[in-house]
């Protein structure tokens, strides 16, 4: 594929780390107790792709030109064909039919390592790839580098390099204190190096003077890990500076140089050692060494690869995104000096997330804040003479990015503390199976709903048949209820308050119900979440008593809770409040100027008003104008009442009206006593007393005997008053001794704050004037009062006047007044 859609690999993977996680990269180190560890945490990676050559099953005989167009296949940075060599076939014939020209030579063996020179034949029946097309493509490419990678092409200078650099011949590639660089050829080559290793890029295109068939690299100090050509199945080659060369039929050969010391250890395949004109064969697990031009000394056996320890993490890993800890432990190696860890992405250890070299006495590793993936893990150990041991059985290790919602869950290895009405959720892309309890294997839900499933174990298997159990462990989850009785609505109250459903949809997940036995009374209702997360519902028990079982259950009828109470006996009702009474009447009795006829209509309760008043009219007296006050109130059942007139302002005299009754400037001074009252004021019964004080025309006492009944039914009231007044003093021709007196009328409340009445009265005037003759005045009397505790009257009465002959009479009143109580109407 293009280079730059190849992912990083070795030490560019804790460089991306930042990028993939989140996390800042580190690599620390922590020791313990028991043991020295070694931690790596914040590891990042990205997945590395690598093209399949399926091509290579397909061979093309004749080449047309590509398209423009064509994409190059992958694994490839440009279109190529597969030529089947003829008998007698060179590389100059090819180059002329592909490219036009003999010039084109090189482009023969860019993608194979054939000898072209001195025009000699292929062998024939060998297929070559060829590119379409005459390109310039680099001859190799940095697959990954971190952190601390320099290059130098051939004729420059040096210069950081990073993750995708181009490579050409004699360029220059050197690894620093903490760098590490995967290089991969054009024929897929890959060579690794170590920190601090410096080497020269040669490809695959021309002779040097090293041989025929040139080397991959040259190194100049450090360390190479060099892998078998994927293309064409020939050994990789490296040259060293004193002349020496190792050939690595081998996808596994390390090549390591100190100062003028060459180390050669193969792990996989042979390896051909040539130096000081000798040349050596290392069978795998066999390494050998030569100082400068010296031969190599025989193979020897390399250090026998560690074994693991017990423990560990297990095959597969649960934990949230970004923090998977990886931990595992190994026994030690007689006459080890050190061990290099490595840690990996590939099966073929090419995409490195870790490779470090660890004192003798650290045999144990942890690394943190792991990404999802799959991991190989592995180890050797490094002699006191610093030869490379065989690698340890690789662990593989399955990072699942798992989350547990709810409250108290926790990843623990093999065990996952999860709450019962939770869920967990598994990312997508996982290379394992999963299967639930002893069900199928199959691909890993997106979430498994613990509530509904209620699975006790997660079984996972690996692509390589491995199996983990891991045990699911449900987080108690409780509640504590606690009861009140509220004795005016006799209702149980319950509060609820839960331990373990922090961070779950109590609603939805668990549907609370509050369970009620009472004697033979059992019944359910749900609780709702209320104020700071509480439970809370309410049971009205009406008459019921004894003791009450209170239990709360999830939707599936699970006991979370429970707790008691004891129902009292309900009380006996208490007795009936007395209906509230009602005014009667007006508030502020009307009041017109006359001589003997002013009778105020008087309810049998005396209202708590206070008021003003000012009248005028025409009476049997001509023209006239008064003003008056009034106050009541009530000392419960006794009720008191003043009213003061002031006198008026008229110019009738009794020359000019004979046979009438001057206007009365007095005050009253009342008194009732209810005596009777039924209901709601549907009947109220006072006495009434009144004396009538002389202020300036100097009239006689007065008082006034009688009584007031009245009723109130819907918004209507009514009030009767019957009574007389008497005359203390002899009567005079125009003042009558007794004056017997009748009141009827009504009140009617159209809205609370208006309140409209009407009144009828009659009177008895005997011996009135110098004829000596009964007058009976009369009238009718309409008004309105308006307002609240502040109100305003206004009234008017029409009728006969108080004189011998007949005569029309006519007032009107307005007034302002104060109730000092309220009432419902």
């Amino acid at each position: 594929m293009p280079w730059d859609a190849m992912a990083a690999g070795a030490g560019g993977q804790l460089e991306s780390a930042a990028l993939a996680t989140g996390h800042e990269p580190r690599l620390c180190w922590r020791l313990h107790p028991a043991r020295r560890v070694v931690v790596f945490g914040g590891m990042g990676m990205r997945t590395a792709s690598r093209g399949a050559l399926a091509a290579l099953g397909l061979v093309l005989f004749a080449a047309p030109r590509a398209r423009a167009d064509t994409p190059p296949p992958p694994g490839f940075l440009e279109p190529i064909v597969h030529w089947g060599v003829q008998k007698g076939e060179t590389c100059e014939d090819i180059a002329k039919v592909m490219y036009g020209s003999a010039t084109h030579v090189p482009l023969i063996q860019r993608y194979n390592r054939v000898d072209c020179a001195g025009r000699k034949s292929l062998p024939e029946g060998i297929t070559l790839i060829l590119p379409k097309a005459v390109t310039s493509v680099p001859d190799a490419r940095i697959k990954s580098a971190h952190p601390d990678v320099r290059g130098r092409p051939s004729g420059g200078a040096w210069d950081a390099v990073g993750t995708g650099a181009s490579l050409y011949r004699n360029h220059n590639v050197q690894t620093m204190d903490e760098g590490r660089a995967h290089i991969e050829f054009l024929d897929h080559t890959h060579v690794f190096l170590a920190q601090n290793t410096l080497v020269v890029i040669y490809g695959t295109a021309k002779n040097t003077r090293v041989s025929k068939v040139p080397p991959t690299v040259e190194l100049e100090a450090g360390e190479v890990q060099a892998g078998l050509s994927a293309l064409r199945g020939e050994p990789a080659e490296v040259a060293v500076p004193d002349g020496g060369v190792v050939r690595a039929a081998s996808r596994d050969t390390v090549v390591e140089r100190k100062k003028t010391r060459t180390t050669v250890a193969v792990f996989d395949g042979k390896a051909s050692v040539q130096s000081g004109g000798r040349s050596v064969t290392v069978p795998k697990d066999f390494g050998t060494r030569f100082e400068g031009t010296a031969p190599p000394i025989p193979p020897r056996p390399l250090p026998p690869a560690p074994r693991w320890e017990g423990g560990g993490s297990p095959s597969v890993v649960l934990a949230p995104p970004g923090t998977a800890v990886i931990t595992t432990s190994w026994q030690p190696v007689e006459k080890a000096k050190a061990y290099r860890l490595e840690v990996s992405r590939d099966e073929g250890f090419h995409d490195l997330v870790v490779r470090e070299e660890i004192p003798a006495d650290v045999r144990s590793f942890r690394a943190e804040k792991m990404p999802p993936g799959s991991y190989r893990v592995r180890v050797r150990a490094i002699d006191v003479e610093e030869y490379l041991g065989v690698a340890s059985d690789v662990r593989t290790i399955e990072v699942v990015a798992a989350e547990l919602r709810g409250e108290g869950v926790r990843f623990e290895g093999k065990t996952l503390t999860v709450n019962p009405y939770g869920v967990l959720a598994l990312a997508a892309g996982s290379r394992v199976e999963v299967a639930l309890d002893e069900g199928p294997f199959g691909p890993p839900p997106a979430e498994i709903d613990l509530l509904k499933q209620a699975p006790k174990t997660l079984r996972f298997r690996t692509k390589s048949g491995l199996e983990e159990r891991v045990t699911l462990v449900p987080l108690p989850v409780a509640s504590a209820p606690a009861a009140t009785f509220d004795e005016a609505s006799r209702e149980i109250r319950v509060r609820v308050a839960t331990t373990g459903l922090g961070g779950i949809d109590i609603p939805a997940r668990v549907a609370p119900r509050l369970r009620l036995r009472l004697g033979e009374r059992v019944e359910t209702v749900p609780l709702a979440v209320g104020e700071g997360g509480a439970l809370r519902a309410s049971i009205p028990v009406a008459a019921a008593r004894g003791p009450a079982q209170l239990d709360v259950l999830d939707a599936r009828g699970r006991l979370l809770g429970a707790t008691t109470l004891l129902v009292p006996e309900k009380p006996a009702p208490p007795p009936p409040r007395p209906p509230s009474p009602r005014h009667l009447g007006a508030w502020l009795p009307p009041f017109r100027p006359a001589g003997v006829t002013a009778v105020p209509w008087t309810s049998p309760t005396a209202p708590a008003t206070v008021g003003r008043g000012l009248s005028a009219g025409i009476t049997a007296n001509g023209p006239v104008f008064q003003a008056n006050g009034r106050v009541s109130g009530s000392f419960g059942p006794l009720g008191l009442d003043a009213l003061i007139v002031t006198t008026p302002f008229e110019q009738a005299d009794a020359a000019q009206m004979p046979g009438s009754v001057p206007t009365e400037d007095m005050a009253w001074l009342g008194a009732r006593y209810l005596v009777h009252r039924r209901g709601a004021s549907e009947l109220e019964i006072a006495p009434l007393f009144r004396i009538g004080l002389p202020l300036e025309n100097q009239r006689d006492l007065m008082f006034d005997l009688g009584a007031a009944a009245g009723g109130a039914r819907g918004r209507m009231t009514w009030v009767a008053n019957a009574g007389a007044r008497f005359l203390l003093s002899e009567p005079s021709a125009r003042i009558p001794w007794v004056q017997p007196y009748l009141l009827i009328g009504a009140t009617y409340d159209p809205l609370r704050w208006l309140r409209a009445y009407v009144v009828a009265d009659a009177h008895v005037l005997a011996t009135i004037g110098t004829f000596r003759s009964v007058v009976v005045p009369y009238g009718l009397t309409a008004g309105v009062e308006a307002g609240g505790s502040v109100f305003l009257t206004l009234s008017g009465w029409i009728g006969r006047a108080e004189s011998v002959t007949w005569q029309a009479a006519g007032t009107v009143t307005g007034s302002l007044g104060f109730r000092l109580e309220g009432e419902g109407r």
